[in-house]
């Protein structure tokens, strides 16, 4: 009795795995034109778009800089007019988007949740350097890629967006990490 208890519970687990794995893959319909790298582009870009959702969105109530909540604000109206012009590029490819995070992403962003203070500020702006590396990485490669045009060109005009964006975290990291002055003597 218990043996079969012990396989109730697996299946469930594995069929819970499965939904998720299934709920967090895109949905590709089989459009004229798709590969593998307009899906790979769009699932990559639809992962960090909600990301940097959420975690611009939760830097508004948490930051303690008002520079990092300002860039928060502008990083998050980047993402929300980023994702209007993927929406329909990847309906238009017959891509359907993930709709949650994927695991690497939700457990970062449990992380920001437990910040606090300098604590946040400083990880925020470690953490989105780092999503903003990535999403500079995904751009180079889609714009390289023999994909959608319409995507390559998205990819090609977010990239400069990246860059600017990446080079205004690390200014604000400087600032953070300077060494502090030797005091007068």
């Amino acid at each position: 009795m218990a043996m079969i208890g012990r396989r109730m519970i697996l299946a469930a687990a594995l069929l819970a795995t499965a939904c998720q794995v299934a709920r967090e893959s895109p949905n590709a319909s089989g459009g004229v034109g798709i590969n593998s790298e307009d899906v790979d582009f769009v699932t990559n870009a639809y992962q960090l778009i909600m990301f940097d959702r959420e975690e611009c969105a939760l830097a508004q109530h948490e930051a303690n800089d008002p520079k990092v909540r300002a860039l928060a604000a502008k990083m998050l109206d980047e993402a929300n007019r980023f994702a209007a012009q993927l929406d329909p590029l990847a309906a238009a490819q017959g891509i359907r988007p993930p709709d949650i995070l994927r695991y690497s992403l939700r457990v970062r962003l449990g992380h920001m949740r437990i910040q606090h203070g300098l604590d946040f500020d400083l990880t925020f702006v470690e953490d989105q350097i780092a999503s903003h590396q990535e999403a500079l990485s995904m751009h180079e490669m889609m714009v390289s890629s023999g994909g959608s045009l319409q995507l390559r060109q998205l990819a090609e005009r977010a990239r400069a967006v990246v860059i600017e964006n990446l080079h205004a975290l690390r200014a604000l990291q400087q600032t953070r990490t300077a060494p502090a002055a030797d005091p007068p003597k």
